[in-house]
């Protein structure tokens, strides 16, 4: 838990004089009478406080080098209908805090560490923000996003260990589709969604990193595919954008598969256009390599290549075939912190994803793996999961 003190240290440092740093994890938002939507966690709350409960407050406090909890107090008849929450002790052992308040002295004590030349910083882009805002107006407002990005976009090694595992499980869910399209029966996209979800749920993750993409014949042409219903084509490819979750932390990989376990001759080429684009745009990754830079090489490799197998006349046609970035950082969130500006450092985790999507042929490939990047150059987190064409089709063997 060493890794807890380490960021707030890092972010005591980075935090002007007199501030104080407020974070909420989030609140429960009803969706009718007597349902809720499904929570989601703050991810700089539980970044700083290892805590992922509803209704809690992180504060840190610059000037006295000192961090505060603040969660709801027993409630038994709160517990009887959504289940126990955590009791103070609890709650000081997993965030490793200085002392644990109850919520509903939350203003009181921000009013009391507050003075006329502090500032306060909030997390503007969290949903809590105005509710924050309205809470504490008569203070002086800043926004801690900037020092936050910073510190996030680089993993300690705690957060690549939780990549790492979120990783090996999507590739024990990957393993899960390929046999079961090398069965008889004719599935449906939804049965392979829900067998993915099923086989990373089973490996004790409790959590599904995003809502898996399961797109196959033309709708693999649909990058961000939002209804996998229809029943598979035994002559087309699948595309499987998928991702578990380890401790609120997401792998992001994407496999192109045969469906009848067989690429076509076509099918292979345009796969092989991706699968070398995929592996080039990988050697470059190397600290001060950046994300523009790996963009352009992309599309102009993706271009050459498809000019010369006669998939497009010209090379500005690459545009119609690949439309999205080649890149973007991972980790609490699967779409990470970090602008399309980085310059690659060590320690950041990014994706790396060439695709070509050809609607009039019914065939969309992707290829996707996440990347760490080190003082050497690179390290594929997702090395272990098939991608070769020999790989993939021994696979249905």
């Amino acid at each position: 838990m060493n890794y807890l003190i380490a960021r707030r240290k890092k972010l005591l440092d980075a935090l002007p004089d007199h501030a104080l740093l407020l974070l909420s994890s989030g609140q429960i938002i009803k969706a009718s009478q007597d349902n809720n939507y499904p929570f989601y966690l703050n991810r700089n709350f539980f970044y700083l406080a290892n805590i992922k409960q509803a209704n809690s407050f992180f504060l840190i406090d610059k000037d006295r080098a000192k961090s505060y909890l603040f969660i709801d107090a027993y409630d038994r008849h709160q517990e009887v209908w959504f289940g126990r929450k955590l009791t103070k002790k609890e709650a000081l052992d997993a965030s490793l805090v200085d002392e644990v308040f109850f919520t509903s002295s939350l203003h009181e004590e921000v009013d009391r560490l507050m003075s006329h030349n502090r500032t306060l910083y909030l997390d503007y882009g969290a949903d809590s923000y105005q509710t924050l805002l309205a809470q504490f107006r008569d203070y002086k407002i800043a926004d801690v996003n900037p020092i936050l990005t910073s510190m996030r976009l680089i993993k300690d090694e705690e957060e690549i260990a939780c990549i790492k595992k979120a990783v090996d499980i999507t590739s024990l869910g990957l393993k899960t589709i390929t046999d079961l399209l090398k069965e008889e029966k004719v599935y449906r996209e939804i049965e392979v969604y829900n067998a993915f979800n099923h086989a990373i749920l089973d490996e004790g993750t409790h959590e599904i990193g995003f809502p898996s993409i399961i797109a196959s014949g033309i709708h693999a042409c649909c990058l961000h595919y939002p209804t996998p219903y229809d029943r598979l084509d035994k002559k087309g490819v699948l595309l499987c954008d998928v991702g578990s979750g380890y401790n609120c932390y997401s792998a992001d990989v994407t496999r192109t598969y045969p469906i009848s376990g067989k690429f076509t001759p076509q099918q292979a080429l345009i796969y092989q256009i991706v699968l070398d684009a995929n592996k080039e745009a990988i050697k470059l990754i190397k600290p001060g390599m950046t994300f523009k830079s790996l963009q352009t090489f992309t599309k102009e490799f993706l271009a050459a290549r498809c000019l010369e197998k006669g998939l497009i006349k010209k090379p500005d046609d690459i545009t119609n075939y690949y439309m999205h970035s080649v890149s973007h950082p991972l980790g609490l969130d699967t779409h990470d912190v970090g602008g399309r500006d980085l310059t690659y450092a060590p320690g950041m985790v990014i994706t790396v994803e060439p695709g070509l999507y050809f609607e009039k042929l019914k065939i969309g490939v992707r290829i996707e793996d996440d990347v760490l990047v080190t003082e050497e150059g690179h390290r594929v987190l997702s090395a272990q999961i098939p991608k070769e064409i020999k790989d993939i089709e021994a696979l249905f063997k």
